[in-house]
């Protein structure tokens, strides 16, 4: 006789919701899907894929032990060429609940379809104003905070976040990364958070930002503990 089969509890929001080992896998499987190639590094796999006058690049190093690894993960980068700096960097760290990754990877994978224009590969655009990737927060009623050099943008609860860039610092230096992440609700430790190269095209943080604010649930085997915050959870 077989087990009976359980199913997956409905988690909203879905920055509460936490990793998931199998839909991880499912973002691996979109890359190869789309034709990336993938191959070892170190301890992790990386996928990589030549659209016209962009490498993109996406490496997955699984968390092993009990202490994560600030580089644990995924990371994805674009660059000109072969050996050139990147021109973007994204990374979410081990915890980031796999359907924002999976939005992002939709999105870059997308692009391959049409990624020379007029102005260049659209994996490599200059992007635009950071409002223009926020609007879906926004829609949702997020609560906008404008400081001097950066805008933040925090979730019903105040426990998940986005930081945008917006100038140069007073010092010169330039604008600070995007900051996507989410905290408990007892305390300040975060659940998970990525981080955004200033300039990521804006398409790619617009992708991001919409599945941030998605009310849908997302499945998961295991519920998050109380410590997490408020949740909504139903079984189908």
């Amino acid at each position: 006789m077989h087990a009976p089969h359980n199913p997956p509890y409905l988690i909203s929001p879905r920055y509460l919701a936490g990793p998931d080992e199998n839909a991880t896998t499912a973002v691996a499987a979109q890359l190869l899907h789309s034709s990336w190639s993938s191959g070892p590094y170190g301890q992790g796999t990386v996928y990589s894929h030549h659209a016209p006058s962009c490498l993109l690049e996406a490496v997955h190093i699984p968390t092993t032990g009990d202490r994560p690894c600030p580089a644990d993960g995924w990371e994805f980068t674009a660059r000109p060429a072969p050996g050139a700096a990147y021109a973007w960097l994204v990374h979410f760290d081990q915890a980031t609940p796999p359907e924002l990754i999976a939005a992002f990877t939709g999105a870059l994978t997308a692009a391959d379809e049409d990624c020379a224009n007029g102005d260049g590969p659209r994996c490599l655009a200059t992007p635009g104003p950071p409002e223009e990737a926020t609007g879906p927060l926004e829609a949702a009623g997020w609560i906008r905070d404008l400081a001097q050099y950066e805008c933040a943008w925090y979730g019903p609860g105040q426990q998940a976040v986005v930081v945008t860039p917006l100038a140069p610092d007073e010092y010169g230096n330039g604008a600070a990364s995007w900051l996507f992440a989410a905290r408990r609700a007892i305390d300040n430790i975060a659940l998970w958070y990525a981080t955004a190269h200033p300039d990521t095209p804006t398409y790619l943080i617009h992708a991001l930002c919409t599945a941030l604010a998605d009310p849908a649930p997302v499945p998961r085997q295991q519920r998050p503990g109380p410590e997490v915050g408020a949740l909504t959870i139903s079984r189908p």
